[in-house]
């Protein structure tokens, strides 16, 4: 009697295990560090970041772009948004006219950690948008 209770305890336990809620066991699945390469909006652009999400509210994002063509000003962008995409926080960095080859980084804890994209653009004299890049969604 007492055989029949242990395999049928262990059964049990084993089936618990196995029946974890999907939440359960995919916690972690998303990295809480990495990095990333921004589409560029023209061969003038070079872009590229990292990501180290700090804890469920804020996630530290770097992002760099570098003049490597002949563009007014070029510039790359990181968006962190909530579950829903309903609240983001957004951090830029831009290389200005007269400083083809130079880098310029960004760093900053941004709010949100749900999802994080990132594009790059082209912005003219007058200091619009000419080009912009496809979005890429990093996570």
């Amino acid at each position: 009697m007492l055989r029949r209770f242990s395999v049928g305890a262990a059964a049990a336990a084993l089936l618990g295990i196995c029946a974890l809620p999907v939440a359960a066991t995919t916690a972690g699945a998303q990295a809480t560090s990495g990095s990333f390469t921004v589409p560029s909006a023209s061969s003038s652009v070079v872009a590229y970041g990292n990501y180290d999400i700090v804890n469920d509210a804020s996630v530290k994002v770097t992002v760099c772009v570098k003049e490597v063509g002949n563009a007014f000003a070029v510039g790359a962008q990181a968006d962190a948004y909530n579950a829903n995409y309903s609240k983001h926080a957004a951090l830029g960095a831009v290389v200005l006219p007269g400083t083809t080859g130079r880098l310029s980084c960004s760093t900053a804890d941004l709010a949100y950690t749900s999802h994080l994209t990132v594009y790059s653009f082209l912005a003219s004299s007058s200091g619009s948008i000419t080009e912009k890049s496809q979005v890429k969604t990093v996570y």
